[in-house]
């Protein structure tokens, strides 16, 4: 028998800094048709609709979700660095907005 492995704390990725290279390459959803993800954070999973993927021409990713921290009723977004061991795939959506 396998068991799943423990998650870890999701790391907010930092702000783009022009120092740190090329802008990255952003995929946006229509608001209706995002897909989701459980995001480990404050100790919990937590489903959070993706607002945006970036993609860095360094080969690193960060997704930028709704989620809800501090309140049941209220989302904030926050930006993510992708780590399957934080994150795990909850609906697949619509594909991404042409840009």
């Amino acid at each position: 028998m396998s068991s799943e492995p423990e998650p870890v704390e999701a790391v907010e990725a930092p702000p783009w800094d022009p120092k740190a290279g090329p802008a990255p390459v952003v995929q946006t959803w229509a608001r209706l048709t995002r897909p989701a993800l459980d995001v480990y954070v404050r100790g919990r999973w937590r489903r959070c609709p993706v607002i945006a993927l970036h993609r860095y021409e360094d080969g690193w990713l960060a997704v930028q979700v709704d989620v809800h921290l501090d309140s049941a009723t209220s989302y904030q977004a926050r930006t993510y660095r992708w780590d399957p061991a934080a994150m795990r795939i909850a609906r697949r959506g619509e594909p991404p907005l042409e840009i």
